[in-house]
Formats: structure tokens, C-alpha cells, sequence
């Protein structure tokens, strides 16, 4: 393996057995260097491949001038969260987490602490991604010795939220504020409520996360046409349609994103199954 291009003393670039560039990172691996220099296996220490020439690029311009301690302790975290939540982690995770990790670091060793006004909506709707932010908490005090607050776990399930379903981090931000708003207006037409325990509410805040990041990037199912199944649902789930449509006058007139009729009847069966006793 040879370097084709030095980042800094710590990283440099080749190409692998397909020709595909690759980011190699190592201590001193570009120090004194040229392109054209064989790299030592033994120098090794990570090799970045991610999916486009444009995110290699995006990942340079980040981490050449991070402290290769910060780079190794974000890698950690990340392969810990791929192993844990699988493949539904894009390789945008490594262009927002190491870049959030490291301005993590100097703010703690600052003494810039924000709070996280999402926690609780994070804690609640994302469980698992928040448990996998937790743990990286411990991750990051075990290779730094440096403590975070719960917060800070918070913020790093928003990076895994974002990386999942592929949304820019200001809809990840929405998209729990949306959710409690619905939530809060099927409260108000089901004033006895609904349990939240059941596999039916389970499903119906998996389907509404899906919903919140469909509506906010404009990505909604479209109509398919089925006229009778619209009108059975209006007709026979009368009560859970009025409040679909309260849901869908809320979003129209908070983001100015108009709700398609499949979506709404989408909507209406699940306020049906999870209001059923």
C-alpha cells in the first residue's frame, strides 16, 4: 500500500486493492513522507472506506485537524453503535459524530456545558439509540478520563437518529416535537387515554417516526388511488379520522406541509388500534 496524499503527520491517503481511496491513520504515519511511499503495516492503525469520493473528502477536511486521541476515542464509539444497531448506521455518522465528539471534548475541557432540551423526548421514543449513547459515555471517560453528563448521551443519540433514518440534524430535532404534539392531540380527543405499555402504541411511535421524518422532508407516501378503503376508514374509524385530520390542520399550519389522504388514513388505523380497549 502506497500513500498517494499526505493529510498530516497522523494521516494519510492510498488506494485500495480496487483502486477506491482510502484514508489510513496511524502515529507518524505521514511524518516525513511523500506520495509514492510504501505505508508500514506495522504503522497502521485504522483505515476509513467510506461509500464516496465526496464523503472521503468531507471526512479529510474534518479530522486533519483533530487530535488523533479524539479520532480513536469517536471510532470506538461508532463501532460500538454499528455492533449494537447494526446496518442502519450510514457512513454520515463518521463525518457528524467525530466532528460532535471532538467539539464534545473542548467544550467539557472548557467548561461549556449545554443542556439537551430533547432528553427526555430522545430517552423516550429513541430507547435503544440512547442506551448505545450511554454506554459511549463510558466509552469516551474509559479512553480520555474525561466524564460527560447524561446530556451530552442525548446529543450523541441525535447523531445516531440522524445517521439512521437520513435526515440533516435539524429534522432528527423536529421530529421528537412532533411526535409529542400528535400525541398531545390524540390525548385531547381520547381523554380516558391509552396504554402506552401495549405492542399497538409501540408500533404506532415506530410509525411515527417514520411519519415525522416523511412529512418534514417531504417525503410522504403518495395516494394510491384506493378510493373504498379511504371511505370504509372515514366511515367506520370516524373518531380516530376526526383526529387524524386535527393532526393533519397542526402540521399544515405549524410547517406548511401539506398531508396527503394516504398518510392520513395511515394515521387514523393506528389512533384506531392503539384507542381500542
Amino acid at each position: 500500500m502506497k500513500i498517494t496524499k499526505i493529510v498530516n503527520n497522523n494521516i494519510v491517503t492510498s488506494a485500495d486493492e480496487h483502486g477506491m481511496e482510502i484514508i489510513v491513520m496511524g502515529r507518524g504515519l505521514g511524518f516525513g513522507q511523500k506520495p509514492g511511499c510504501d505505508i508500514p503495516d506495522n504503522k497502521i492503525e485504522k483505515i476509513f472506506r467510506l461509500s464516496s469520493q465526496n464523503d472521503n473528502q468531507k471526512l479529510i477536511d474534518i479530522i486533519e485537524d483533530i487530535p488523533l486521541e479524539h479520532i480513536h476515542a469517536a471510532d470506538q464509539v461508532i463501532s460500538y453503535a454499528k455492533s449494537m444497531l447494526g446496518d442502519k448506521l450510514k457512513d454520515t455518522i463518521y463525518l457528524s459524530l467525530i466532528d460532535h465528539i471532538n467539539c464534545a471534548i473542548e467544550r467539557k475541557k472548557n467548561n461549556l456545558l449545554f443542556q439537551n432540551p430533547l432528553l427526555w423526548e430522545t430517552k423516550q421514543y429513541y430507547p435503544s439509540e440512547f442506551q448505545v449513547a450511554v454506554q459511549s459515555l463510558n466509552i469516551l471517560k474509559n479512553a480520555l478520563g474525561i466524564t460527560f453528563p447524561v446530556d451530552e448521551a442525548g446529543f450523541i443519540a441525535l447523531h445516531f437518529i440522524t445517521s439512521e433514518y437520513d435526515t440533516e440534524m435539524k429534522v432528527t430535532f423536529d421530529i421528537p416535537k412532533l411526535i409529542d404534539e400528535i400525541l398531545h392531540i390524540i390525548r385531547k380527543h381520547y381523554p380516558h387515554g391509552f396504554d402506552e405499555d401495549s405492542i399497538h402504541f409501540e408500533r404506532f411511535i415506530t410509525h411515527l417516526k417514520f411519519f415525522a421524518a416523511r412529512v418534514l422532508q417531504a417525503k410522504q407516501i403518495p395516494d394510491d388511488g384506493d378510493f373504498l378503503f379511504r371511505s370504509m376508514i372515514r366511515e367506520q374509524y370516524r373518531q380516530s379520522y376526526e383526529c387524524a385530520v386535527d393532526i393533519k390542520s397542526f402540521i399544515e399550519n405549524m410547517y406548511q406541509i401539506p398531508l396527503s389522504e394516504e398518510e392520513l388514513i395511515y394515521l387514523s388505523v393506528h389512533i384506531k388500534r392503539i384507542t381500542m380497549k
